[in-house]
């Protein structure tokens, strides 16, 4: 038998590790609070700048990815349990309760990640992620207008729930003395003023 398909599985697995490696890397240079940049992420990754060209093509691909690892060690794979649930009203509640636990694990990493999608493209795909979450917000709306609370899918309630879900007010309402997951039943109280809902 040839070892030719063993050694190009093995050099699969050597090119995914070096990714993960750059991506863990990435992160750890924005969590230190030093400039972001392919060369300040290729001497942390202790790789070449050519390497982590070669992986991921620009800085601005590179933020995207790195947004697409947080995302994953992050716990926002879990979202499709939020949209199973089969009360709307607790759908709603596993929704807010993911992201609060994302933007936990992830605080200063998103902090320095919000500061640098101002700039660039960066900006456009993380509106584009941002675009999905209003979208998410407003199904699990929709559910609950269906349920007896038609106030919910006013477009203006989404608006509210997606401003009330984003980072910044998560950020700002949790401030330095509570961690996100603890404000989660305030944000989830709010959204539910802004529809009218009482159980």
């Amino acid at each position: 038998m040839s070892p030719r398909p063993y050694r190009m599985t093995r050099r699969q697995d050597l090119m995914d590790s070096t990714r993960i490696r750059i991506l863990t890397s990435a992160l750890a240079v924005l969590v230190s609070g030093e400039r972001f940049s392919i060369d300040a992420v290729a001497r942390e990754a202790k790789v070449t700048r050519v390497t982590v060209y070669d992986r991921f093509g620009t800085r601005e691909a590179l933020v995207e990815s790195t947004f697409d690892h947080l995302a994953e060690t992050g716990g926002l794979t879990s979202l499709p349990r939020a949209f199973t649930q089969s009360d709307p009203l607790d759908a709603l509640n596993e929704f807010v309760m993911i992201f609060c636990g994302f933007y936990s694990i992830h605080r200063v990493a998103l902090r320095r990640l919000h500061a640098l999608g101002v700039l660039g493209r960066a900006a456009e795909e993380h509106s584009d992620r941002n675009i999905r979450r209003l979208r998410g917000l407003e199904v699990l709306l929709g559910r609950i207008a269906d349920a007896g609370f038609p106030r919910a899918c006013d477009p203006e309630v989404a608006r509210v729930a997606y401003a009330l879900t984003s980072f910044a007010f998560v950020d700002e309402l949790t401030g330095l003395e509570r961690d996100p997951v603890a404000v989660a039943p305030t944000v989830v109280a709010l959204i539910h003023h802004a529809a009218h809902m009482q159980r």
